[in-house]
């Protein structure tokens, strides 16, 4: 009994861990918008907010403004509405319960990124805890993990020439809405990031000789000792991201194309603590296009992406395509993202912005392979925008 009490200790402990699958081949970026997340993910030419610096650098080559986001904390869970089915009438003995929860992806996630841009500059602050478990193979049990708790700093700079698609004006009940100045720009960003990272990534059979061994320990079984026993390891890393942008604006619309590459050549880290490695930040390679029309008390943009275009994967999972239409203070975002539909509401009123929202993930190798359903919330508060 007290061994069965303690295997249930560690599996309680390897679900509270901050994680992400490990051999299911999901992108991992070291941060996402969750505006761009309900847009299909299709951002890169058009990452002017909060998340700028995670996409694309040449971005803050549209500034004229200096803008504040003190507080903008974003969740993100499992969508259990989707899967409500799987829990009705739930069983109570472990064989059936098993069948229920097999390839279940659990999903938690939580972060924040407060920072500022000024002009052409851009700095944020980052904390992003994540936490990803799928249990696998009915015969022989394996728990794919994927821990990570980010922290750190990013910050950039773009150089332009030409006049085109800067913001010039705001609108201080709707931030979201600005004037652009007319003609063309072309826009070169870098920015340079530092990463705490502290990861745990892996494939553990539930009754492996690794986890039994920590179980069986006389001692009481900690959450340090479990994450020690499964490779649990903490480390620093510098990375950097380049970018380019051209946009051709007439003020009221904007034609956008970009490409960027985040974590050039890789950021890996110096380790610091643990048994394993630290989760490599691999290099990602984007490109994007967008159109945006601004008639005032209406407004749309569509987008499209293809990333990451260095990674193995095949054309439908890099193809990412978003929408959004907006009246004053409120508007509707959809997109489609390695052929899965996103969908959500943004509310933007003075110095609050909150949005709400439902989007898929690609969790297995190919296109629609297995899905990862998601939901999200996001709320920023306090954020300023003034002239310069």
């Amino acid at each position: 009994m007290r061994t069965l009490l303690k295997f249930l200790l560690a599996l309680v402990i390897l679900s509270s861990l901050s994680a992400s699958v490990a051999y299911a081949k999901e992108m991992r970026y070291l941060n996402r918008s969750p505006k761009a997340l309900l847009m299909g993910d299709a951002y890169t030419s058009m990452a002017y907010d909060d998340y700028t610096l995670f996409y694309n650098p040449a971005t803050l080559g549209r500034g004229s403004l200096v803008e504040i986001y003190p507080l903008n904390p974003d969740i993100g869970v499992t969508n259990v509405l989707a899967e409500m089915d799987r829990f009705k009438d739930f069983p109570k003995d472990p064989v059936p319960i098993a069948d229920r929860v097999l390839g279940f992806p659990v999903y938690v996630h939580a972060g924040a990124a407060p920072g500022l841009k000024f002009g052409p500059f851009g700095f944020s602050l980052f904390e992003s805890s994540t936490t990803s478990l799928i249990l696998r193979n009915a015969i022989y049990p394996q728990l794919d993990v994927d821990y990570r708790l980010d922290r750190g700093f990013v910050a950039g700079y773009a150089y332009s020439w030409g006049t085109g698609g800067k913001f010039e004006k705001f609108n201080p009940f709707d931030k979201s809405k600005k004037k652009t100045s007319v003609g063309y720009r072309t826009s070169l960003g870098a920015s340079v990031k530092h990463v705490n990272r502290q990861g745990l990534a892996g494939s553990y059979s539930l009754f492996g000789t690794t986890l039994l061994n920590e179980i069986n320990k006389k001692s009481n079984t900690s959450v340090d000792a479990v994450r020690r026993s499964l490779g649990f390891a903490k480390g620093d890393g510098w990375g950097a991201d380049v970018g380019i942008e051209h946009v051709i604006s007439s003020g009221k619309s904007e034609l956008a194309f970009a490409a960027s590459v985040l974590d050039v050549a890789g950021t890996t880290f110096k380790k610091s603590e643990g048994t394993g490695e630290v989760p490599k930040q691999d290099m990602y390679m984007n490109m994007g296009t967008s159109w945006r029309q601004d008639f005032g008390l209406l407004d749309y943009s569509l987008s499209f992406d293809l990333h990451p275009i260095n990674q193995p994967i095949g054309v439908g999972r890099m193809a990412h395509f978003g929408a959004q239409v907006g009246i004053p203070m409120v508007r509707v975002l959809a997109g489609w993202s390695e052929g899965y539909v996103s969908y959500g509401v943004e509310a933007n009123v003075w110095l609050m912005k909150l949005m709400v929202g439902f989007y898929n993930v690609e969790l297995g190798s190919d296109f629609k392979e297995e899905q990862g359903k998601r939901a999200l919330i996001y709320l920023s508060l306090l954020d300023f925008t003034f002239d310069l």
